[in-house]
């Protein structure tokens, strides 16, 4: 049982790597392998759950890997099984198997054909650690493995500008939901300095007694668990992004948005009620999110024009319901009904199509007008209210541009004056003094001096600003997102005396990656005559190679999950103290924005039609 737990997790990234190794041409041995794997892990898990129930249904744990360990600290890969994660993972790969035949057909000459199917089999990969995650650590992992395949699936089509744009645009939600979870997890560290293992949350005297003794925690925790679940299942205030996503090919629609990733916030929600089944707080939290949602998301999927958007935001409609099933503690109920929303979604998104195009046929030749009247209760002052609403999506979109990024956007524009060779030179001198005197002198003598972590806090986001909203010099930005990583290591290593291994685990991920991020660029650059940051130059189109060398050290550098970065990060991030409310909000602030900053570098050179017009290239609209 154990060895087969194992297996369930590492051969979806046996797949993923060997469907590397094959041409876009080989289209038959790629397929193959995709169905084969999740064929083979549908038997599997139903042989896990069966022999689950049969043996009374007691909890499978097992530990994978430690990474890293220290008196203080460990960082290990754990995995766990019950009933919820056994029922979500053959659902999901049943709908896997059932999407990947489909689109042996589907994809068939597609261009990115290979491309298509490496990003299905990574997201395949984190779907099963995540379902199978032992503890948070784990989960964390897989939560970051969905949410860049993600970006890579939405913005699949990389030679058009609106998927780029809507891929940037729901990966900004996600980090959202990324630095919600990762706070949340930091929150619960400090009721266990080692780490929460699942496990261990199914002994209820241990949870009771956290919930008595740490009752603060336990109560923003769970806010914030609540929180991230809503981002990733596009609950209100966040369920714009939904539609957005559905940019990428229609069978990377299904599975994603259809069935799998939209459900997570669920599986989150389930995975960790034994920490949040004490808050009231977060009860009605979920209650009223599922409630709005569902009432929201009903308009406005009624006054869709396209067939993708009306399946997603009635998937957000029935998401909501979850949630308030949930809230009331009906879990049973929740699970059979992502089960079937699952099923009924991913096959709404694959048949979609063509009974699009016999209805429109069909309408052509045998038109019959629309008179029923759904409102016809509400007067037609109301109805015209609802719809508008409705139309405009309630406006949510707009609010979030306006009052968060376009808010952050503008702050960093202001900071501009400070992208000279003066202000830059003190900042190099001020770093390089920073990590001196952290290196030669002792803790004590550093920590005396408190404010100093805030100032370097502040520094580090003050460079990602400027970094997110440069539009002249890729090469400068990019030097700033690596100047702000290191003031940000700075910024908490102050508070805390770490082991010299430590921050040598954290600097090698960011030095690293900056090298071969700064060589992708510095190549590109002196090939073509400008790669400045006002526009997408879509230069994978004859770089594809620097292209790839560039996203593997983007990853690094914002810390995807077991890289060096990530590691050392979570290190750091773990010793920030409770009473440190000011630096963790930066430094969440810091996190959250790195991100968006790397991956806007990467997508305004390397994605977007091409600037070069000797070949087809796609209008802006399209």
């Amino acid at each position: 049982m154990n060895m087969i737990l194992i297996i369930l997790v590492i051969l979806p990234f046996l797949a993923f790597f060997t469907t590397l190794l094959f041409k876009n041409s080989q289209e038959n041995w790629i397929a193959l392998i995709a169905s084969s794997v999740s064929l083979t892990l549908l038997m599997l898990h139903a042989y896990m759950l069966f022999a689950y129930v049969t043996n009374g249904s007691q909890p499978i744990s097992q530990p994978l890997i430690t990474l890293y360990k220290t008196n203080e600290y460990g960082f290990s890969l754990d995995l766990f099984y019950d009933w919820i994660g056994g029922t979500f993972a053959i659902i999901g790969n049943m709908l896997f198997w059932v999407v990947s035949r489909f689109s042996k057909t589907y994809m068939h000459r597609e261009y990115g054909y290979k491309r298509f199917y490496n990003h299905f089999l990574l997201f395949f990969s984190g779907i099963n650690v995540v379902l199978m995650s032992g503890n948070f650590e784990t989960f964390f992992l897989g939560w970051e493995i969905i949410g860049i395949s993600s970006f890579l699936l939405i913005s699949f089509y990389r030679e058009r500008y609106l998927p780029i744009k809507n891929g940037l645009k729901v990966i900004s939600f996600y980090r959202i939901g990324d630095v919600a979870l990762i706070t949340a997890i930091w929150l619960f560290h400090h009721v266990n300095p080692h780490h929460l293992a699942f496990d261990q949350l199914q002994n209820n005297l241990l949870t009771a007694d956290i919930f008595q003794h740490h009752g603060i925690v336990v109560f923003l925790g769970s806010l914030l668990f609540v929180i991230a679940a809503g981002v990733k299942s596009a609950q209100f205030p966040f369920l714009t992004w939904l539609p957005r996503a559905m940019e990428g090919p229609t069978v990377s629609s299904a599975i994603f948005y259809g069935s799998m990733s939209i459900h997570l916030g669920v599986f989150l929600l389930l995975r960790t009620f034994p920490l949040w089944q004490y808050s009231e707080e977060a009860r009605i939290l979920m209650g009223i999110m599922g409630g709005l949602t569902a009432i929201m998301a009903s308009l406005i999927s009624m006054v869709q024009s396209t067939g993708k958007s009306q399946i997603a935001y009635a998937s957000c409609a029935q998401l909501g319901l979850m949630f308030i099933e949930l809230s009331l503690g009906l879990h049973g109920l929740a699970v059979f009904h992502f089960a079937s929303n699952a099923m009924f979604r991913t096959y709404q998104l694959l048949s979609s199509p063509s009974m699009m195009s016999y209805w429109v046929k069909k309408q052509f030749y045998e038109y019959v007008p629309n008179t029923s009247n759904s409102f016809s209760f509400l007067s037609a002052k109301w109805r015209n209210t609802l719809f508008l609403l409705a139309v405009n999506e309630f406006f949510l979109d707009r609010i979030w541009y306006v009052y968060q990024w376009k808010f952050f956007k503008r702050i960093g524009k202001s900071l501009h004056f400070l992208r000279n060779g003066l202000a830059e030179a003190m900042i190099v001198i001020g770093l390089v003094t920073a990590v001196a005197v952290y290196i030669l002198n002792p803790i004590e003598l550093i920590r005396s001096l408190g404010a100093i972590s805030w100032i370097y806090g502040i520094v580090a986001l003050i460079l990602v600003l400027i970094a997110w909203t440069e539009r002249i010099s890729v090469l400068r930005a990019w030097v700033y997102v690596m100047c702000a990583q290191v003031f940000f290591m700075l910024s908490i290593s102050q508070e805390h005396a770490f082991n010299g291994d430590q921050i040598a685990l954290y600097l090698s991920g960011t030095i690293t990656s900056f090298c071969l991020g700064y060589w992708s660029l510095f190549k590109v650059k002196s090939q073509e005559n400008s790669i400045s940051l006002h526009e997408f130059h879509g230069h994978i189109y004859e770089h594809p190679r620097y292209a790839l060398t560039f996203l593997i050290s983007s990853l690094m550098m914002i810390g995807f999950p077991i890289s060096p970065t990530f590691i050392g990060l979570d290190l750091l991030f773990s010793d920030i103290e409770f009473t440190h409310t000011f630096l963790l909000f930066i430094s969440a602030l810091t996190f959250l924005l790195v991100e968006l900053a790397v991956l806007r570098i990467y997508a305004r050179i390397f994605l977007g039609r091409h600037v070069k017009t000797y070949h087809e290239v796609a209008f802006r609209s399209t």
